[in-house]
């Protein structure tokens, strides 16, 4: 290794290496050396950039500044000043008229060299060409604000659906079911089991398109909590049962081996997936046993699976394009013959909530025997297995004798009603009467307000004229958001449950926020009003058992 000291490079070596920078790189060269004088310093590829020969115009402040569009010229010149000034370091998007008069985006960037008394003199930076990215930019942006608004249109068209179709259900579903347990003649309630089944068709179908949209959307929140499987299957065993008698069907269920007593997952959401893909074998089977069968597996030391099986004796189930619907590999064309009568959208409903529970989906045909379609969830770690003192069976018979007709207030309270639905009105009524409430009707927002204003100008105490308020959400005048706002400021402190159509993403959060206690939805299960009511109004003193 030789010992001879580095030869120092000559002036005209430097000025070579320096040139032949400037020719390799992209962006343009400027030099302002005299602060105090407008000229400059623009490298060849200053020039190039902006369409012109090198010198081809003058190199200086005052051309810099005549070529800024008028519209970045402020803001540039001042981010210019600020950073000769104190800042040291200048950077700014802008756009040059270059030659031939069209405008385009540049970034200059500089550094300030001051001197020991802390004075600017020189400022050296360089300019590149970004019209490419800020086009591109803006193309993204107009992107992503015509998706933002084509969803927000999409979430308005959805809500006033949702809204539009669950107000009749509420009245349709409800009717159907007073005809059901009142009505003593057979055809009659026949004619009322259709009117029902179809009604509770077209809300699992709407209540399936919302939740597929929010899952698609991001906006669908599952909950995991301890839940018991067995309690899901009591629950949906009678549904399913009535569903399957429909069609001269039977239904079994089968326990491999006993369930934990609790897992985590969630109830709401297995119990949907089941309806859905149950409801797909029935509709599939002419005659025969639609079997579910369940077993617990393990599948790792530290988490166990419950393994579902429903088969149906039907041979009509497309396996290979159901199976594209589970395997999420194309979207279902929910108009074609395949996916007749919904089939289609519960499927992919049921493919998603068994993703977000852990598990996967598969369609099996088996020739002449039938199709069988075999799901799986997560339970968590360490589920414990407690023995059932009475067998499934007895446990379903008990489960199903139970049902009442009608849920019954615990006291003879006070409701005000608060809805403009004709035929919600008289559902609601006749379903609280009947319960042992006594109902005044108002029907909107602004009658409420009134009436209890009223109240007050005469003396009455506001809480005890009314035990509890039922309050619809969208109604003309005054709607129940600003009701409900109104009639906390006026001092009512005791219950008010919102019983709204509102059931899209937000809209519960809003009715509590607005001072409701609980928000229920239409179309309305009777037996979970009667529920929360009771839970909701205050007992009756002792004091006042004891003198009736």
């Amino acid at each position: 290794m030789s010992n001879t000291p580095a030869r120092a490079p000559e002036p005209h070596e430097i000025q070579q290496h320096f040139e032949l920078f400037l020719k390799h790189t992209n962006e343009g060269g400027w030099d302002w050396v005299d602060l105090d004088m407008p000229e400059q310093w623009w490298s060849p590829r200053f020039y190039e950039l902006m369409g012109y020969r090198d010198q081809e115009i003058d190199s200086s402040l005052d051309t810099f500044q005549r070529l800024l569009h008028p519209d970045d010229a402020p803001q540039t010149m001042q981010a210019l000043q600020s950073a000769l000034d104190k800042l040291d370091h200048f950077e700014s998007n802008f756009r040059l008229r270059v030659k031939g008069g069209a405008y385009r985006w540049f970034r200059g960037q500089a550094n300030v060299l001051r001197n020991k008394a802390g004075q600017a003199i020189r400022m050296t930076g360089s300019l590149a060409d970004i019209h490419e990215r800020i086009l591109l930019e803006a193309e993204l942006e107009g992107t992503r604000l015509q998706a933002f608004r084509a969803r927000e249109v999409k979430q308005s068209f959805l809500a006033m659906m949702s809204h539009e179709v669950r107000t009749p259900l509420s009245a349709i579903l409800g009717f159907s079911e007073i005809l059901l347990d009142t009505c003593p003649d057979a055809d009659t309630r026949d004619v009322a089991n259709t009117i029902h089944s179809n009604g509770q068709y077209l809300l699992d179908t709407l209540n399936d398109f919302l939740d597929l949209s929010q899952i698609e959307d991001g906006q669908f929140d599952l909950e995991i909590q301890d839940c018991c499987p067995l309690t899901v299957i009591e629950n949906l065993q009678s549904l399913i049962a009535r569903k399957a008698e429909q069609k001269g069907l039977f239904f079994e269920v089968n326990l491999v081996s006993p369930l934990p007593d609790s897992i985590k997952s969630n109830p709401i959401r297995l119990k949907q997936i089941l309806l859905n893909l149950i409801g797909a074998a029935i509709n599939d089977t002419s005659e025969g046993i639609i079997r579910l069968t369940i077993d617990k597996s393990m599948t790792a030391r530290s988490s166990q699976q419950l393994i579902f099986t429903i088969h149906n004796p039907g041979t009509g189930l497309n396996t290979e394009a159901i199976n594209q619907i589970f395997a999420g590999r194309q979207l279902a064309d929910l108009t074609s013959p395949v996916y007749a009568g919904g089939l289609g959208l519960s499927l992919s409903l049921a493919r998603h909530l068994v993703r977000l529970l852990g598990g996967d989906i598969a369609l099996n045909h088996e020739s002449d025997s039938g199709s069988t379609i075999t799901f799986s969830i997560n339970t968590g770690a360490s589920c414990e297995i407690i023995p059932q003192q009475i067998s499934f069976s007895e446990r379903l018979h008990e489960h199903k004798s139970s049902r009442s007709g009608f849920g019954m207030l615990r006291k003879r309270c006070r409701i005000m009603l608060v809805e403009d639905g004709i035929y919600n009105q008289r559902l609601i009524h006749y379903l609280l009467t009947k319960a042992g409430g006594m109902v005044t009707l108002v029907e909107n927002g602004q009658q409420a307000v009134d009436q209890l204003t009223s109240a007050q100008q005469v003396g009455d105490e506001i809480n005890e004229l009314f035990d509890l308020i039922l309050m619809d959400i969208q109604m003309p005048v005054l709607d129940g958001y600003a009701a409900t706002e109104r009639i906390r400021e006026m001092g009512f402190t005791n219950p008010i449950i919102a019983l709204t159509a509102n059931v899209m993403p937000g809209d519960r959060e809003k009715c509590l926020q607005a001072g409701c206690d609980e928000y229920l939805t239409k179309p309305l299960d009777r037996k979970k009003l009667i529920q929360t009511i009771n839970l909701l109004i205050k007992p009756i003193p002792k004091h006042m058992l004891q003198t009736r």
